[in-house]
């Protein structure tokens, strides 16, 4: 098919949404935004948390306070995502915890609003199976439940339930933040293919490289107005200097140079902090999916867990803090086996933890400032608490972490996601154990959904607590934060560690192979070189 790449399919004109903080003061979310999309290409949305992305793309399905939004043509005035899907439009949500029904199955998910579902459950398993091998994507179970998943697997599903409508217009928002280096490869081709049929793609991302690599055209939002444009000639200069278009993206989005330079200083290791022996863990099925693995973790060392989401990675690090049982092995910290004990004892003895779903990381009713300081409460010793300090470290957290909130009393659940992942990487960044013990940081996907000034920062807290004597586990599905961070590698495949590098002496097509279950002959399994 010949498409004319001319044709607007989707126009919004001066566009405002305002929402009310705390004491109803207005955040302008979307300030007169005007934004295109045209037929066989790829649009990418950039900026920083809080900056109006996803605010924008949601007048598609819940009307914006003034503005007209044009689709084909055609003014309309969309309240729901049922009626974006009747019209053509397709969205693939960031924030899976309100876009997923998680006590539902897979394949009730993917077709929740699908047009005539009026067939068989074994009709729509079915049909789901086969959209999982029609689009590219890994084959999950259709009849498991989505509460089951790991966040990985919960971002195909999600993006399966845009896709599988055959939309006119498809709307991904962080699309890639879950998925591995092949399977961004895999999306990445799909959308080109969708893109030469004709379709109009808008996609989200703080990946700046992504956004160079992937789209057409660039707009850049920054406090809820369009700052820049960027037309195919200005995107595909950046493609031939990478680095510079990175850069001016990154100035563009934060209105000065953001982007960290970071630096692993040589690896200097301590005494050992984290023992783990021979663990084996289930998950929320019942089925065996940590099979007696062992790590050990020592002080000023960043060990970098590698893997497909749904590997054990979950699984593994929360029974190392008791979110969920061990079934045998042993935990062991600073020398002390810490096996299924209290969640309690175990933070006390200064353990913390940034785990993947930032929903049980938080509680949402509770103000920005009450979430960070939760630590604060529970180790503060004696029946009174020091206000005055605790509310003067948290406007300096809040300030540090450049958390975009109108008020510290605000309630958690009205900052956008990325803002909400910030408040709990604050909090745990900022913990220091009692004074005979280290730091334990365990880090599960710590800059997911992160703007790229704050992912920089975060990774360069991450090296300076490493630097100062903690010990890190981290867990990333980003390959490039595990390869920038970490000083040694273990790759787990189906629930078992099938082999440890150094960073300096491998590289990214040998972790690749390596979490995909193929172990370069230069590795021996579970050896660590030296």
């Amino acid at each position: 098919m010949v498409v004319n790449a001319m044709t607007t399919v989707l126009e919004m004109q001066d566009v405002c949404k305002t929402f009310y903080g705390e004491g109803e003061v207005e955040i302008h979310a979307n300030d007169h935004v005007n934004f295109t999309l045209k037929e066989g290409e790829i649009h990418a949305l950039l900026g920083e948390n809080g900056a109006g992305k996803t605010t924008l793309v949601m007048n598609l399905c819940r009307e914006p306070d003034s503005g007209s939004i044009l689709v084909g043509g055609e003014n309309l005035r969309l309240k729901t995502p049922r009626e974006a899907i009747e019209h053509g439009i397709g969205i693939a949500y960031q924030d899976l915890t309100k876009s997923l029904v998680e006590r539902h199955s897979v394949a009730e998910n993917i077709l929740s609003l699908s047009k005539g579902f009026l067939l068989s459950i074994q009709a729509v398993e079915d049909a789901v199976t086969k959209a999982f091998t029609r689009f590219g994507f890994d084959k999950l179970d259709p009849k498991m439940k989505v509460w089951k998943l790991s966040g990985g697997e919960k971002q195909r599903v999600e993006i399966l339930k845009a896709l599988i409508i055959d939309p006119r217009i498809l709307i991904l928002d962080e699309p890639t933040s879950m998925l591995t280096p092949p399977e961004v490869e895999n999306l990445f081709s799909l959308l080109e293919s969708l893109k030469s049929e004709g379709k109009g793609i808008v996609i989200i991302t703080h990946h700046l490289e992504e956004a160079i690599q992937i789209s057409d055209r660039i707009t850049v939002l920054r406090n809820g107005q369009v700052v820049s444009s960027l037309d195919e000639k200005k995107v595909a200069g950046m493609r031939k200097s990478p680095e510079e278009g990175r850069r001016e993206l990154a100035r563009l989005m934060v209105g000065k140079d953001t982007l960290y330079d970071l630096k692993r200083n040589p690896l200097k290791t301590g005494d050992l902090v984290l023992k783990v022996e021979d663990l084996t863990v289930n998950n929320d099925m019942g089925d065996q999916v940590v099979n007696n693995v062992s790590i050990e973790v020592r002080e000023n060392q960043i060990l970098g867990l590698a893997g497909i989401a749904g590997n054990g990675q979950r699984e593994l690090l929360e029974a190392i803090v008791h979110w969920r049982q061990a079934n045998s092995g042993k935990v062991i910290l600073h020398g002390n086996e810490i096996t299924n004990k209290s969640v309690s004892m175990i933070r006390n003895l200064g353990v913390s933890y940034i785990p993947e779903n930032r929903k049980k990381g938080m509680v949402l009713d509770l103000s920005v400032r009450e979430n960070l300081m939760i630590s604060y409460y529970s180790e503060s010793e004696g029946p009174f608490i020091d206000r005055d300090a605790m509310v003067e470290l948290t406007d300096k957290l809040i300030e540090r972490f450049a958390i975009d909130t109108p008020s510290p009393l605000t309630p958690m659940r009205s900052l956008s996601g990325g803002n909400k992942q910030k408040v709990v990487v604050a909090r745990e960044l900022s913990r220091r154990p009692k004074e005979d013990t280290g730091l334990l940081l365990i880090a599960e996907n710590p800059t997911f959904g992160l703007d790229v000034a704050t992912t920089g920062f975060v990774r360069e807290e991450l090296l300076k607590v490493r630097d100062s004597g903690a010990a890190v586990l981290l867990v990333s599905s980003d390959l490039t934060e595990i390869m920038t961070l970490s000083d040694e590698i273990a790759v787990i495949y189906k629930g078992e560690i099938i082999g440890k590098v150094s960073t300096e002496e491998t590289t990214r097509e040998a972790i690749g192979l390596m979490m995909g279950g193929v172990i370069p002959e230069s590795t021996e399994r579970g050896e660590v070189s030296q």
